[in-house]
């Protein structure tokens, strides 16, 4: 069996990347944690398919992502929890540092025309078109959740990107031509991967903090590579310990087929 890191093209440089892809924020968020246990101060970078329960988005812990204590961040995933309850989730996972809420909002230097943008770690942004072909096979593993296209440029994106002023490609936002009305523009999605493989050899934690659950990984011994061994039978998913998206043969001919744009297959692994 045969499996693809689903990914972006190679761009000519960051300018480019930045002008097509833009980047995606959500305001909403677990704080890092403290922990008293292990001694660690951190934040992982999962994004939940749930909404940020209206009435906590004020909460100055989820809106500025600064740690706080493990006994404070631990009252704060009950609360959370309790709230997604109420608001009639189902099956929430327990909450961990970092973990990132909906809505999600797309500012893009450039008028976006891709299937694909990758203006996140850890997720894509996708067309309509590529959410239907997934949601019409009923693929697991995954979920959608619209995307606000919140600045939107004026310009093509097969256009030469600008420089900003500051040369930072991260700046050219701020400098760009808007669109003021965006009729014609997406709609798009955030697409959250839910399902990662078993752990690649060498990925085994030498040890998991009794506190916040940080899991200590050593690096230079894990592979990055996916055997049929570690597969649990979705067609998209995370490498696990990775952010890394992966796919079977099947999601890449879909693709393909369907010409989706501005997305790229790197062979990960093969059986």
């Amino acid at each position: 069996m045969q499996f693809w890191k689903l990914d972006h093209p190679d761009y000519d440089s960051d300018y480019r990347s930045s002008y097509i892809n833009g980047s995606l924020a959500h305001p909403f968020g677990m704080p890092g944690v403290r922990c008293d246990v292990c001694g660690e101060t951190w934040g992982g970078s999962r994004i939940l398919p749930y909404d940020c329960p209206v009435q906590l988005r004020k909460h100055k812990d989820l809106t500025n992502g600064w740690p706080i204590p493990l006994e404070e961040h631990k009252r704060l995933q009950e609360k959370v929890r309790a709230a997604l309850h109420q608001a009639d989730y189902v099956d929430v996972p327990v909450l961990r540092p970092g973990d990132e809420f909906q809505p999600c909002y797309l500012d893009v230097p450039s008028r976006p025309r891709a299937d694909f943008l990758w203006g996140s770690l850890g997720s894509a942004v996708v067309s309509e078109r590529v959410k239907d072909l997934f949601e019409s096979e009923k693929t697991n593993g995954i979920a959608f959740s619209p995307v606000v296209l919140r600045k939107v440029g004026k310009r093509e994106a097969k256009l030469q990107p600008p420089t900003p002023s500051t040369g930072e490609p991260e700046d050219m936002m701020r400098e760009m031509p808007l669109l003021k009305q965006k009729d014609g523009v997406g709609p798009y999605y955030e697409m959250l991967i839910l399902s990662e493989s078993g752990r690649p050899p060498g990925g085994d934690p030498k040890s998991i903090c009794s506190g916040c659950g940080r899991e200590d990984i050593d690096t230079e011994k894990r592979q990055i590579v996916m055997v049929p061994s570690m597969w649990k039978g979705d067609d998209i998913f995370f490498l696990a310990t990775t952010l890394y998206i992966v796919i079977t043969a099947r999601i890449k001919r879909w693709l393909e087929d369907l010409g989706a744009t501005n997305v790229a297959f790197r062979n990960i692994g093969t059986g």
